[in-house]
């Protein structure tokens, strides 16, 4: 990767069912406005045999949300087997068992674009509110929004093209945090957005690019191609990043450039050069 001063910024970016969304909040300011995907498929709570609290966490399990009576439900929900679920919504819930019946019988969703939801929809995901999250607070240099959208105690990692950056508390003081000091207000315009969602975890990708000044030619910055793609997962109800995977090379120059010296990083052969 360019360790320049002038280019410093290039990592800163830096049961199986039908699809779910993962239920929960993203960054500290926003934590309130995260909502599950779905609402419960069952009227009764398959644990305590109560009223379902529409408040209350909730699963997805076998393409359908399972709701709950009251917080702590759902962690004694997940230490059950698929088959124990299924005996205590049968027991509990029946209208859950024919919910399940039914989804498992519709056609499975295309891939790719075709299943992409619509803005609206794609922009309520709290999977991508927190790939949004990460941009924003990359442009803020807030540390504190950053860790609040990572797993901590150094399980979630970063890695950089081809590179392993580590944990991501190495890559944030060693690497993203200076850089941002050096890079304020940072933005990467995003072109292509999109979510695939498993169970309790998405993968969501940002495509675009972003420029960075150029000391040499104030008036021409040099442009970026990004790409960056987040695995988010659900962390006690919560969806936290558990890998970031950023990518970006510098955009290719007219042919009269083409004697420049070449880059290192980026796609580039040359290595990680680190500060």
């Amino acid at each position: 990767m360019i360790r320049t001063k002038m280019l410093m910024v290039s990592m800163l970016v830096c049961g199986a069912g039908a699809l779910a969304l993962i239920p929960s909040p993203v960054v500290p300011a926003a934590l309130a406005a995260v909502s599950a995907a779905a609402d419960p498929v069952n009227k009764v709570c398959p644990i305590r045999g109560n009223e379902v609290d529409k408040e209350s966490p909730t699963r997805e399990f076998k393409g359908v949300t399972i709701g709950f009576c009251c917080p702590g439900c759902e962690g004694k929900w997940d230490a059950k087997s698929d088959e124990e679920k299924t005996a205590l919504l049968a027991k509990h819930a029946p209208e859950a068992v024919t919910a399940i019946e039914a989804a498992a019988k519709k056609p499975a969703k295309p891939f790719g674009a075709d299943a992409q939801p619509d803005a609206a929809a794609l922009a309520a995901n709290p999977a991508v509110k927190v790939a949004r999250g990460y941009m924003a607070a990359c442009g803020k240099a807030d540390a504190t929004a950053l860790n609040a959208l990572f797993l901590d105690k150094g399980r979630a990692t970063v890695s950089e093209n081809a590179g392993d950056e580590g944990t991501w508390e190495t890559y944030r003081d060693h690497h993203l945090m200076p850089e941002l000091q050096e890079m304020p207000g940072f933005v990467m315009t995003v072109a292509k957005e999109d979510v695939q969602t498993f169970g309790t975890t998405s993968i969501v990708r940002q495509i675009g690019s972003f420029t960075v000044p150029d000391p040499n030619h104030p008036d021409a910055p040099r442009k970026y191609l990004a790409a960056v793609t987040y695995v988010v997962v659900d962390d006690n109800g919560m969806p936290k990043i558990a890998h970031l995977h950023w990518s970006s090379r510098a955009e290719k120059k007219p042919a009269a450039d083409a004697s420049a010296k070449p880059e290192t990083g980026h796609g580039a052969s040359g290595g990680h050069e680190h500060k």
